[in-house]
């Protein structure tokens, strides 16, 4: 029971919660996955799903479509207060039907990147938010 509400505690998280909407919102992702995106619990036994750093963390969030799975990768920067922003989130390819495996293995899919897209909120305001209403 723990382990559930710290997963749903974790998902709705405001930064994480608007990194998902970015993620199923975003073309080439809705294109290898199909629509709708879904995502799954993070298995705590895989040792790379959390890695906490001094001041970093990542993230492994399994996420899935009818056209293919995989994982998506959140990058965390943990500023000296505790606070913390998302600072890059990567799509991570296991199957899709839309390529063959040798042009997605090993390769991972920009969704996010705060030195080009500037903060997460605000590109989420601009590129999904807008774009649902």
């Amino acid at each position: 029971m723990a382990h559930h509400r710290a997963q749903l505690t974790f998902k709705d998280q405001p930064q994480i919660k608007t990194s998902l909407s970015v993620l199923k919102f975003h073309p080439g992702a809705r294109h290898l996955l199909g629509k709708p995106i879904t995502d799954h619990k993070i298995d705590l036994s895989d040792e790379n799903s959390i890695v906490r750093q001094a001041n970093k963390a990542t993230y492994k969030i399994p996420v899935k479509g009818p056209e293919g799975h995989g994982f998506y990768h959140l990058e965390v920067f943990v500023a000296d207060d505790k606070t913390w922003r998302v600072v890059k989130s990567q799509l991570e390819i296991r199957e899709t039907s839309k390529l063959e495996k040798e042009e997605y293995e090993g390769k991972m899919l920009m969704v996010f990147n705060e030195e080009k897209n500037g903060d997460l909120i605000e590109y989420y305001t601009d590129n999904v938010k807008n774009s649902i209403s």
